[in-house]
């Protein structure tokens, strides 16, 4: 059965779901990052290596900026933060529901990429990879 929650101060359910999130960072294959304007918590983003396309690399496995905050360019400050502290085979998988997510990864990666990365269909969990290296040395899908 599930349960909802009202939340009535963001700001301290955040502090709190921040420290409870070291768990998950603990794992030497996952990175938790945050986004702040001033002192104020806008956005976070996961990486790990929990992949689909890629035999190996990093892939984004959650990623969000707080409505208010959207549209700004902070998505773009925090993913490109992202890709330049994990150099190597990257992903970022969507599903094809998620309509404003596929329109902002694709800007974002090939803004990012200048127009070199692949986009994959895939089937089992209905959406689409976008796929780089941003190590200009190895781009494995161009051989």
């Amino acid at each position: 059965m599930s349960q909802f929650f009202l939340i009535h101060d963001i700001e301290s359910w955040c502090e709190g779901a921040l420290k409870n999130l070291q768990h998950y960072s603990i794992a030497d294959d996952r990175y938790i990052y945050i986004i702040k304007k001033s002192e104020t918590i806008i956005g976070f983003a996961m990486v790990n290596k929990h992949l689909r396309f890629n035999a190996k690399g990093f892939a984004v496995a959650e990623f969000y900026i707080k409505k208010n905050h959207e549209k700004k360019g902070y998505g773009r400050i925090l993913a490109e933060h992202l890709f330049k502290n994990h150099p190597g085979n990257w992903e970022v998988a969507v599903t094809l529901t998620n309509k404003s997510a596929l329109i902002f990864w694709e800007h974002i990666v090939s803004s990012y990429t200048g127009g070199d990365f692949l986009k994959k269909r895939n089937s089992s969990f209905n959406g689409y990879g976008f796929i780089f290296n941003n190590n200009l040395k190895n781009k494995p899908w161009k051989k």
